[in-house]
């Protein structure tokens, strides 16, 4: 399994750094970013794409597609203790913090492209944020150090984190223990069977329905949704009892495609002719019908099992799967709110969608702003107006002629 770590340092003049192994970290800028509601949009200069964090209701912590982001600080104290950072392969490297000493077990590259040597220890300054490592051996190091009071259990060395490890620092009594440890900002569950987590992670859905609209959404048999995306208009019609979605797609008020998904197959039509939807296209339509606000209806909840997966300050993630599709759910533990839907797919890669704008509509809370990220680029998408259980004509389904 290869871990990947992602720690950016963002700076109140809105830019920000994301290379905290560089010597220039402290004023090198990789990116600008901004904050709307809870949206953190972050754009790279490099390559021009843009990332969203998902912020929580504290501004704690936030989530991007599968990664949860900690909030940490500028280190003006190194914390007691033994930090362990397991790479690729199992290999690992720690570091031995004590009053004013430290020791190495393994080499890592310093921010000037030296690397430290294994085994070895001296002493240390720390001044905002720069950690400073004077060797026994007359050798100096320097690493960008990023920790927090309230979070005494990870430590971020050059962008990699690191996390306390008892078992390890109580073999060595040189090493002072922390005064007072705290619970691990890392995230963790709260149950550890798994009939446990099957049960709480099918509350916190329910929870859900019920502030989405509890009953109004669980009647909710038809849906029509006009919104804007990239000088497109886009219309959805979906049908829940037929199984059907219709997508339009607009462009200054001429249709230039329309695509529609009845069960497991499909069609599209593009003013010329017709073609089969694709299995992948089949299945990123079907999300209109069991995914997401809709996802949390109570006729599919009947169907889907719901894994809690973690728990960490304000926000639960849900793996739920439904009709061989599977998807992360990022709620709200304050409000019980669909935050964030995360999709994993074989071929497309991970896509998530983050709810912000939520309006009351027919008696359902429903998102008016919805920002879809895949890889490294984010297109907003936002909603005209919602139609609930519309009346359809009889040739609503009809193909065109």
């Amino acid at each position: 399994m290869v871990r990947t770590d992602y720690a950016y340092y963002f700076r109140p003049n809105s830019s920000f750094c994301s290379s905290l192994d560089k010597a220039d970290w402290a004023k090198r800028i990789d990116g600008t970013y901004s904050i709307t509601g809870n949206q953190l949009k972050m754009h790279f200069t490099n390559d021009g794409s843009e990332k969203i964090i998902l912020l929580s209701v504290t501004g704690e912590t936030g989530q991007m597609g599968a990664a949860t982001f900690i909030r940490l600080n500028i280190s003006t104290d190194v914390p007691h203790g033994f930090y362990k950072f397991v790479r690729s392969g199992g290999k690992a490297d720690g570091f031995y913090f004590t009053d004013g000493k430290f020791k190495r077990t393994a080499t890592l590259t310093t921010v000037s492209g030296t690397s430290t040597n294994s085994g070895d220890g001296g002493s240390y300054t720390i001044n905002q944020g720069q950690l400073g490592l004077k060797y026994d051996n007359g050798k100096t190091a320097s690493y960008s150090l990023f920790t927090s009071p309230d979070k005494k259990q990870i430590i971020v060395v050059n962008g990699d984190i690191y996390y306390l490890d008892e078992e390890e620092m109580a073999k060595h009594g040189d090493i002072a223990k922390p005064s007072a440890p705290t619970a691990a900002p890392v995230v963790t569950t709260t149950a550890t069977k798994s009939n446990d987590v099957l049960e709480a992670g099918m509350n916190l859905m329910k929870a859900a329905n019920q502030v989405h609209g509890g009953k109004s959404l669980d009647n909710l048999n038809s849906l029509k949704a006009v919104m804007n995306t990239n000088n497109l208009t886009l219309t959805m019609w979906a049908d829940f009892t037929k199984q059907v979605v219709r997508l339009e797609s607009s462009l200054q008020g001429n249709v230039i495609l329309l695509e529609q998904m009845e069960g497991n197959s499909g069609w599209s039509f593009d003013g010329n002719g017709y073609a089969a939807l694709s299995p992948q296209r089949v299945t990123e339509l079907k999300r209109y019908l069991y995914c997401g606000l809709l996802g949390l209806k109570s006729s599919v909840l009947d169907k889907s099992t719901a894994t809690l997966q973690t728990t960490q300050y304000d926000l639960s993630s849900v793996m739920v799967t439904v009709n061989s599709m599977r998807a992360g759910y990022i709620l709200n533990n304050k409000t019980n709110k669909l935050e964030a839907l995360i999709m994993v797919d074989p071929l497309s890669g991970t896509t998530t969608f983050t709810y912000s704008d939520y309006k009351k509509t027919g008696g359902i809370m429903l998102p008016y702003t919805e920002i879809m990220q895949s890889g490294k680029h984010a297109q907003t998408i936002t909603y005209e107006t919602y139609d609930i259980n519309p009346t359809l004509p009889a040739n609503a389904w009809a193909k065109p002629k």
